[in-house]
């Protein structure tokens, strides 16, 4: 395939061994710097997780993307690549379209990957039961579009306050928000059940979405859960207001979700609005 702006996952060593990012998996400018990376962990014999760091074609811009890919090793392989490339073709390799604003190219675009995996089941019935969740934002400038769909999460790091922009689309979490649970209460059996995601289960995904401005020394990570099922807030937080750079954090956050279990795959991207 050449050099593209994302990286396809490959199976860590076990131990992990840490290699220096792959060609595409960093962007940066004056203004902004991001980084990602994705691990096997210490338990899956492959990786279901993808991202993208893609700088925009025609505009200083940086388009991130993690997908946590569902239904078995195969499957799960195919949804999340798929849906990576799907929104870096759309969004990153041409230059978004004058007639829409960011927040309708983001999802416009999560709505064409979607129907790509539907044509592949279509095409494939081994691939009838596969999916993935997706965490997307659109870097410019200042502004951050953020859409989701699944478990995977993105944190927005400000001045030592961290909050989480997205919420769980779990039925452990809708549990939760419906008061059927205390707010902080576990569910084991329900917390990685998904009621939302992309794939060709018949129904639409409902496409949750933000908008935040990246203050200067702000950061923004997206991951999958991998990382989040190990890594509390605090820690997050603490890594996140260190100044090394976006690759560095991208590090430190899987080597840490591998010390403490490693349980799934592990994806992290980080992105920095440097002080200017």
């Amino acid at each position: 395939m050449g050099e593209r702006p994302y990286r396809i996952p490959v199976p860590a060593v076990q131990p992990p061994e840490w290699q220096a990012p792959a060609p595409g998996s960093e962007a940066s400018d004056e203004a902004f710097s991001a980084a990602g990376a994705t691990d096997r962990g210490r338990h899956r014999e492959n990786n279901e997780d993808a991202f993208a760091v893609a700088p925009l074609a025609g505009s200083h811009g940086t388009l991130l993307v993690v997908a946590d890919g569902l239904g078995g090793a195969h499957g799960g392989e195919v949804a999340s690549r798929s849906v990576v490339e799907t929104l870096v073709q759309a969004l990153a390799d041409r230059e978004l379209p004058a007639d829409r604003t960011p927040r309708q190219a983001l999802r416009e675009a999560i709505e064409l990957a979607n129907e790509a995996l539907r044509r592949q089941a279509q095409d494939d019935p081994s691939l009838a039961e596969f999916g993935t969740t997706v965490t997307a934002a659109l870097v410019l400038g200042g502004d951050v579009w953020l859409a989701h769909v699944g478990d995977s999460r993105a944190y927005h790091w400000s001045r030592g306050h961290l909050e989480q922009v997205t919420r769980d689309h779990t039925m452990a979490q809708r549990l939760r928000e419906e008061g059927l649970v205390g707010k902080t209460q576990r569910v084991p059996s329900w917390e990685s059940v998904l009621w939302n995601a992309l794939g060709p289960s018949g129904e639409e995904p409902q496409i949750e979405e933000r908008h935040l401005r990246l203050e200067p020394g702000a950061r923004l990570l997206l991951c999958s859960d991998g990382l989040t099922r190990h890594i509390g807030n605090p820690q997050l937080a603490r890594v996140l207001a260190k100044r090394d750079e976006p690759a560095a954090l991208c590090r430190e956050l899987i080597e840490a979700a591998n010390r403490a279990g490693g349980e799934d795959n592990i994806t992290a991207v980080v992105a920095r609005a440097n002080r200017r």
